[in-house]
């Protein structure tokens, strides 16, 4: 073989080995594609895992923030009711058939001293039971024909189911038989006392006079004039009666 044939051979070898693809480089190329998403997918979870767990964390140091922050929901009082109180209108004495009688108070009028009552009654002709509020003179009968302190009485009529624990109530007012700074309740009878609250929230204990009038304990309370009563609470507990007070007919 020549030089120049030589030569030739050796050229033609080199220009097949670049043209030759080299299959071990191919497949080692072709393993690091397949294993870099692989890598990738375990670098990523290996950052998205820690942040999840973070984000869980701070969630729930934010919920129980929250939660200590916010003001506790409003309870509704325990044993505390609206005080709905009927009005008592004037009734003619002579209409009534007058049943049971409890003193109330005395208090002084304009040249006069005054008692107090509160008396069931049935009403003549209808036979409608009625609770009352009279005042006569200090000293007398509560009885037709003893004069009356400013028209009174004042009469509620009873339904036959009673609204229970109060029945009704009767706020002491100027020119009333009643006079203001004082009230009179007529409550279920197992009611063992009595508490009134006004708009302000103040406190009034009112105390149980221990008779019944038609099936109700009476309780009286003392108050400042003019205070606006909205809410009560009744306590309940066994009844028990006192005597009569003398002279209360």
């Amino acid at each position: 073989m020549t030089d120049l044939e030589r030569k030739l051979a050796e050229t033609l070898r080199e220009q097949a080995g670049e043209v030759t693809p080299n299959l071990d480089a191919a497949w080692a190329e072709q393993q690091r594609r397949q294993r870099r998403p692989r890598m990738a997918r375990r670098r990523l979870t290996l950052v998205v895992a820690p942040l999840a767990a973070v984000l869980v964390v701070l969630t729930s140091v934010l919920l129980v923030s929250r939660m200590n922050i916010a003001p506790a929901p409003t309870q509704p009082a325990d044993g505390i009711e609206v005080l709905n109180l009927a009005s008592f209108a004037p009734q003619p004495f002579d209409s009534l058939r007058v049943v049971d009688v409890v003193e109330l108070a005395d208090f002084a009028g304009q040249t006069d001293t005054w008692s107090a009552f509160a008396f069931a009654a049935v009403k003549a002709g209808t036979g409608d039971q009625m609770l009352c509020v009279a005042a006569v003179p200090a000293g007398q009968r509560l009885e037709a024909g003893a004069p009356q302190y400013s028209g009174s009485p004042r009469c509620k009529s009873l339904p036959v189911t009673s609204p229970r624990p109060l029945s009704a109530g009767y706020v002491g007012e100027v020119g009333g038989p009643l006079p203001p700074g004082k009230a009179v309740f007529f409550v279920d009878p197992a009611v063992q006392s009595l508490q009134l609250f006004d708009n302000n929230g103040d406190l009034t204990q009112a105390r149980v006079l221990g008779e019944r009038l038609m099936e109700n304990a009476v309780f009286l309370a003392d108050m400042p004039p003019d205070t606006k009563l909205v809410r009560f609470r009744a306590k309940y507990g066994p009844f028990s009666s006192t005597p009569k007070p003398p002279a209360s007919r």
